[in-house]
């Protein structure tokens, strides 16, 4: 079935039959990004996936004619490096409501897990993290754009930062704080791609105050926002890599600018020296600089067409590279699918056939390679 979007209308007919498509193509088959992971540096691995709830709770099949036994739960498996499985389901997932896309990082230094995930309601679609801590669950929504909206595909990577901040006796200290990078697709009065940071300064992780940022705005390249005659796959799938080359906790978005109707890859910091902001002060720093230590710094690194005929229900994975180039990637049923961010707009797909002595995880990282220094 063809992802195809139809062009946009304002009229609330049109975005039920628009809404209800898309949903429909996400609640598709999925593929590259069904599964996600993080392995700290003590050698536990973290991982989340989607699955009923009778499979994540021990004994919970038990229960004859529960509906709940088949609810779409998010769930965590963490395995520690003695072999210790454990299996739990994220807070706040356990609904009826289809879930979509989950996400995991992990703050080492205060041992935090932060999930996120959409959720399904009706026409609808939300955002939601949720954070693990000391073995507690908090959980947040993350505020959508205001009217009709759905929050599609997050993806998050955590990167270290060092900064440089007053200590509160007259002088200077370094320190260092965790950033999680959040990015999804909204679609909402425009369709364009977000970004959210959520930081761990001095042990405590802000989520109380999450502040969003269009993408299209960070780069100042923004503008009325027109889907029509693109395939929903060609746009609405952000993807966040930590920058390999940034000292100063950085990361590389890659997003369709539905404006420009440009891919375009690009990297985000943030200040590294609060002492030299604006209206910083030796008593700490006055409120309005302590906000603009976490405004996003976007810099273009490069762009190239929205790709026609990435036109699939699989999910849509990408390898980006700290001099602009993207390569996206997704699986069917003739192996390994890419497309390089330098070919034209009608390009085909090219493919990679995975066989048993050339698995999927080693055509991944041909095309990774191939990304990197190209």
């Amino acid at each position: 079935m063809s992802s195809h979007a139809r062009p946009r209308m304002h009229r609330s007919s049109t975005w039920i039959a628009f809404a209800a498509s898309l949903l429909l193509s996400c609640l598709g088959s999925r593929g590259a990004w069904a599964e996600t992971a993080v392995l700290t540096g003590d050698g536990t691995l973290y991982e989340v996936f989607i699955g009923p709830y009778q499979s994540v709770v021990a004994g919970a099949s038990v229960t004859p004619y529960s509906r709940s036994q088949s609810f779409p739960v998010v769930a965590l498996r963490t395995t520690p490096p003695n072999g210790n499985v454990t299996l739990e389901v994220v807070d706040g997932t356990y609904t009826a409501e289809p879930k979509g896309l989950p996400s995991v990082g992990v703050d080492e230094s205060t041992g935090t897990v932060l999930v996120c995930y959409s959720k399904f309601q009706g026409l609808m679609s939300d955002l939601h993290i949720a954070v693990r801590r000391g073995g507690l669950w908090v959980g947040r929504d993350i505020a959508p754009s205001p009217g009709l909206y759905l929050s599609l595909n997050p993806r998050m990577t955590s990167t270290r930062q060092q900064y440089i901040d007053f200590d509160g006796k007259g002088g200077t200290v370094t320190k260092t704080r965790t950033i999680f990078s959040l990015v999804w697709w909204e679609e909402s009065g425009l369709s364009q791609a977000r970004y959210a940071p959520i930081f761990v300064e001095d042990g405590v992780l802000s989520v109380d105050a999450i502040v969003a940022f269009n993408l299209n705005d960070l780069v100042e390249r923004k503008g009325f926002t027109d889907i029509s005659g693109l395939p929903f796959s060609s746009y609405m799938f952000p993807a966040v890599e930590r920058d390999p080359s940034s000292t100063k906790g950085g990361v590389l978005v890659s997003f369709a600018n539905l404006a420009t109707r440009r891919e375009q890859v690009i990297s985000i910091t943030f200040p590294d020296d609060l002492t030299k902001l604006t209206g910083a002060s030796a008593a700490g720093g006055l409120p309005d600089a302590q906000v603009r230590a976490h405004v996003p710094i976007g810099r273009e690194l490069g762009d190239g067409p929205i790709p026609m005929n990435r036109d699939t229900q699989a999910d849509v994975g990408y390898f980006l590279s700290s001099t602009g180039r993207a390569t996206s990637w997704w699986t069917d049923s003739t192996g390994i699918r890419y497309i390089r961010n330098d070919a034209p707009a009608d390009d085909p797909p090219k493919t990679l056939v995975v066989r048993p002595d050339f698995p999927v995880d080693r055509a991944l990282s041909v095309i990774r390679e191939m990304t990197l220094k190209n």
